[in-house]
């Protein structure tokens, strides 16, 4: 019985590298200061080839297609800047940021719902509910939440500079750069 629970159970969680280059944010702008503005750059996966060119200096770009106020071309990055979700870039622009970590995801007991281990998701919280013990529980209740949920992110208690919990989230935030082992997180 152990064995054909394990076959499951592999079955249901996959490993995923986030890249530069296979993780590209349409339509989002990480707006921030930026050291190299290329206008010869036409392309998102020149942009983001340039990125991964770049070694450790660049660790987030933006590519801005012709057609917006905001100067076309691709901008590098030393930091991942938050979403600017007051950004008027919208279809022009295309974000992505270098992550290294190995995220291991898979399936909820509740139907459609995600999640991603040792991932924190901060920012556009709309309820923090200390009575969940575990993310299978936040999980599921972001998925009862309908359409108000978007994301969560579950900390275990007694993570450093975290406060523990279930976070419910009205947007999707972009995933946190500085590691979390505590932290589950899910999208919709």
């Amino acid at each position: 019985m152990r064995i054909f629970f394990i076959f499951l159970l592999s079955f249901s969680i996959k490993t995923v590298y986030l890249q530069t280059c296979s993780n590209f944010e349409s339509g989002f702008d990480r707006s921030g200061p930026w050291y190299a503005h290329i206008q010869s750059i036409t392309s998102i996966d020149a942009c983001c080839s340039l990125c991964n060119n770049e070694g450790t200096r660049c660790q987030s770009w933006v590519f801005v297609a012709v057609g917006t106020t905001t100067a076309p071309g691709c901008y590098l990055k030393q930091n991942i800047p938050l979403i600017n979700e007051a950004s008027t870039c919208g279809q022009y622009c295309t974000s992505g940021f270098k992550e290294t970590s190995l995220i291991i995801t898979g399936r909820c007991a509740y139907p459609g719902g995600t999640f991603e281990l040792g991932v924190d998701r901060p920012g556009s919280t709309y309820a923090r509910l200390l009575s969940i013990q575990n993310y299978p529980a936040c999980c599921a209740l972001c998925q009862m939440e309908g359409d108000k949920c978007r994301a969560w992110t579950f900390i275990r208690n007694g993570a450093p500079n975290k406060e523990s919990g279930c976070s419910l989230k009205n947007q999707i935030p972009p995933i946190s750069n500085v590691p979390c082992v505590a932290c589950t997180s899910g999208t919709k």
